[in-house]
C-alpha cells in the first residue's frame, strides 16, 4: 500500500478561481488588500510600529490592463513565498494561531490572480529581492520561483520600496471576459466594499489609489476612506445564543436617511449589519429583513467570536464561494433567530411610524392648507428677494442680485461618488473672465475636489462666467455648505450626502423661484430646535417632539386641529420663513449690510420681516371660528 497527498486537478483550481472571483476585479482586490492589511496586523501584534500604507496602482489598457498592490509590511523570502503563493489551500494567514487576520482558507491570492489572468509577486525581505509568478502555460496553472538576488537601489526604485521590507502584487488582466472598471469606479466602490470598511476607516492605514498613464506616471491619486452613516444608536446589547457556548454583541443604529440595501447595491450597500468575528468582517446582512423597506434605515454590527472558533476547526460555517455565512449550519441558524428577535421590534416601530406619517400626508384638508400657505410664503419671498430690471429686459441666464450664484443651490451626492455644481457670475459688472474662484466646504463629509477654478464665458451668454466645481460625499447623512469666493463676492450651495442612487434627484419645486417647497412634521428631529429650514430639501421642519410643541398636539399627535395648535404652528412657520428670507437676502447681496456685521444684519431683517408678515402668515394657517 502507498499513500500520497491529494492535489487539485488543474481544471479544478481554475474553476475554483472562477467561482471565488467571478470575473470581478473588485472581488479580487478585496483579497489582495486584506492580505496587505493582515501583514501589517501581524507586525502590530508583534509590537512593531508600522506606516500602514497600501498603494493600489491601476493601469487601464485596451488589452492586458495591470493592477498592482504594494505594501511596506513583512515582505517574504523564497521559502515563505513558496508556501504562501506556491501552494493551494494551506492555512498561511495566521488565523489558526488566533492572529487578528482575515485569511480563512489560504487560497485568496491564487484565486485573485487566476480569476483575472496571470500575475507576479515581488518582495523585499532583509537585503534580498524575491520574485515568483503564477502563469497559465498551455492551460496549466504554473508557479515559478526565481532565485533570490540582492536588493539594489535601482531595483528598489523600480518597485517603489525604497527601504525596508515590502511586497508588490501585480495582476495582468488578460482574460477577455473580465471587464476592467473605469478609474472612478475603482475609487467609488473599493472604499465602500463591506469587507474593506474596517481597513478604510482604520486611522493606522493609508490606502492610496493611483491612476497610471501610459508613460508610467501617476495621472490621478486619491486617498480612500470610509465612514459609517450618521445615525442614532437604538440597540446595544450582548445576547446569549441558546444551545451554544456563545453570545453575540449587537450594535444597531438608525439613519435619518434611507440606506441602500444588499438587494440594491450588493456588497456596497450602506444598510445592514456587518457580521464580525475576532475583528474580521465576514458578511453583510439584514437576515430575514433583507428586502423589508422599513429595515433600510438600520445599520450596525453583530460581533460573534464563536464563529472564529468554528472556522479554526474547519466547520462549514461559511460558504465555499465566500458569499458570507452558511445559514444552514446549526449554529448559524441559532444566531440568525437570536438577532432577528432583537431586530423585529425596531423594524415594527419603524413600520408603525411610517403608517402614521402616511396618514398625515393623506389628510386632504391639511394638505390643501399647506399648499395654499406655501404659495403665499413664496410670494413673500419673491417680493423680498427679486429685483426687477428698469429696462424691462431679461437676461438669458438669471443670476442672484449679488451677481454670483451656484446652480443648483441645493443638491444631493451619493456617498463615495462625485457631484458637479455650476458656479455662474456676472463678468461684466461684478468680476471678469479668467478670474480665479476659491471654493471651500465647511464639512469634512463633503469634500471639494476642485478648490480653485477659473471663470470662463458662457457659450450662450458671454456676459456670464461659468466654472464647474466637483464635490465628493464621504458620509451618509452628512451635509455641508460649499462656498465660492471671488474677491468680496460670495456664493453658497448646500450639499447633502445620500445613500441610494434613486434619491439623487432635485427636490420637487413649486415654481422656478420657490424658496419653500414643503412643511413637514417630524417627531424624531432634534427637539432642542423647535423649527428649522432644511436647505437641502427646501422644506420647513417642525419638531413635534420638542416639549413646548408636544403639549399642543392632539390625541393623534396633530398640531393643526386645535386653535392653540394652529397659533403655535403659525408662529413656528413665521420664525422659519422670516429667518430664512433674512439669511438669503443678506447672503445674496439683496439686503445691504456692512462688512463683518452679517449676523447682526440677518437678525435685524428677521425682526423687520416678522413685523411685516407675521399677521399674514397667521391668516394662512389659523382658522378663526366666527
Amino acid at each position: 500500500m502507498s499513500s500520497r497527498k491529494l492535489q487539485y486537478a488543474d481544471r479544478v483550481a481554475l474553476q475554483q478561481a472562477d467561482q471565488a472571483i467571478r470575473k470581478d476585479v473588485f472581488r479580487a482586490l478585496v483579497e489582495v488588500i486584506t492580505n496587505c492589511n493582515d501583514s501589517y496586523s501581524r507586525l502590530e501584534q508583534a509590537g512593531w510600529s508600522v506606516g500602514g500604507e497600501i498603494i493600489i496602482e491601476v493601469h487601464r489598457k485596451h488589452k492586458n490592463s495591470i493592477v498592482r498592490v504594494r505594501d511596506h509590511a513583512e515582505g517574504m523570502n523564497d521559502s515563505r513565498m513558496d508556501k504562501v503563493v506556491g501552494t493551494y489551500g494551506e492555512a498561511t494567514s495566521g488565523m489558526k494561531e488566533d492572529k487578528h487576520v482575515r485569511g480563512m482558507w489560504g487560497r485568496g491570492l491564487k484565486d485573485s490572480i487566476f480569476g483575472l489572468g496571470y500575475g507576479y509577486v515581488h518582495s523585499f525581505k532583509g537585503g534580498n529581492f524575491y520574485s515568483c509568478s503564477l502563469l497559465i502555460k498551455k492551460g496549466i496553472p504554473t508557479f515559478d520561483l526565481a532565485e533570490p538576488i540582492r536588493a539594489t537601489v535601482p531595483l528598489r526604485q523600480k518597485y517603489g520600496v525604497l527601504e525596508g521590507n515590502g511586497t508588490i502584487l501585480e495582476i495582468v488582466i488578460s482574460r477577455d471576459d473580465v471587464k476592467v472598471p473605469q478609474f472612478d469606479n475603482f475609487r467609488n466602490y473599493l472604499q465602500r466594499h463591506f469587507e474593506l470598511r474596517p481597513i478604510m476607516s482604520n486611522p493606522k492605514r493609508k490606502i492610496i489609489l493611483q491612476d497610471i498613464a501610459s508613460d508610467g506616471k501617476v495621472r490621478h491619486e486619491h486617498i480612500l476612506s470610509y465612514k459609517s452613516p450618521r445615525g442614532e444608536k437604538v440597540l446595544s446589547e450582548k445576547v446569549k445564543i441558546q444551545g451554544f457556548p456563545a453570545s453575540v454583541k449587537l450594535e444597531v443604529y438608525r439613519s435619518g436617511i434611507q440606506l441602500s440595501t444588499r438587494s440594491e447595491e450588493g456588497d456596497y450597500a450602506d444598510g445592514g449589519l456587518l457580521v464580525v468575528s475576532n475583528a474580521t468582517v465576514i458578511s453583510l446582512t439584514m437576515l430575514k429583513f433583507e428586502s423589508d423597506p422599513y429595515a433600510s434605515y438600520f445599520y450596525g454590527s453583530m460581533q460573534c467570536d464563536y464563529l472564529h472558533d468554528l472556522l479554526k476547526n474547519d466547520e462549514p460555517v461559511l460558504t465555499a464561494t465566500r458569499d458570507g455565512i452558511n445559514w444552514t449550519h446549526p449554529f448559524a441558524k441559532a444566531l440568525k433567530l437570536t438577532v432577528e428577535s432583537k431586530l423585529e421590534p425596531l423594524i415594527q416601530k419603524e413600520r408603525e411610524h411610517a403608517v402614521h406619517d402616511e396618514q398625515t400626508k393623506l389628510d386632504k384638508q391639511l394638505r390643501q392648507k399647506i399648499n395654499h400657505a406655501l404659495h403665499e410664503l413664496n410670494t413673500i419671498a419673491l417680493t423680498e428677494l427679486t429685483e426687477r430690471r428698469e429696462d424691462g429686459t431679461q437676461k438669458i441666464i438669471q443670476l442672484p442680485p449679488s451677481g454670483i450664484g451656484f446652480f443648483p443651490e441645493r443638491a444631493y451626492v451619493q456617498t463615495g461618488q462625485s457631484l458637479s455644481l455650476t458656479l455662474r457670475a456676472d463678468i461684466v459688472e461684478k468680476t471678469r473672465a479668467g478670474a480665479t474662484v476659491t471654493v471651500i466646504s465647511n464639512s469634512p463629509e463633503v469634500i471639494v475636489s476642485t478648490p480653485q477654478v477659473v471663470l470662463k464665458p458662457n457659450k450662450n451668454d458671454p456676459t456670464i462666467g461659468e466654472a464647474r466645481i466637483h464635490v465628493d460625499g464621504r458620509q451618509v447623512g452628512g451635509e455641508g455648505v460649499i462656498t465660492a469666493y471671488i474677491g468680496k463676492l460670495r456664493a453658497e450651495a448646500m450639499v447633502q450626502v445620500h445613500s441610494k442612487k434613486e434619491t439623487l434627484v432635485a427636490p420637487p419645486t413649486r415654481g422656478s423661484n420657490a424658496l419653500f417647497t414643503d412643511i413637514n412634521f417630524d417627531d424624531r428631529t432634534d427637539s432642542r430646535q423647535r423649527v428649522y429650514f432644511d436647505r437641502v430639501n427646501s422644506s420647513i421642519v417642525i419638531a413635534t417632539g420638542a416639549p413646548s410643541v408636544k403639549i399642543y398636539l392632539d390625541k393623534n399627535n396633530r398640531l393643526d386641529t386645535t386653535p392653540q395648535g394652529q397659533v403655535l404652528l403659525a408662529e413656528l412657520i413665521t420664525e422659519a420663513v422670516c429667518r430664512e428670507i433674512a439669511r438669503s437676502g443678506v447672503e445674496r447681496g439683496k439686503f445691504i449690510v456692512l462688512e463683518g456685521s452679517e449676523a447682526d444684519a440677518i437678525q435685524n431683517h428677521f425682526i423687520r420681516l416678522q413685523n411685516r408678515y407675521a399677521h399674514l402668515i397667521h391668516e394662512y394657517i389659523v382658522t378663526i371660528e366666527k
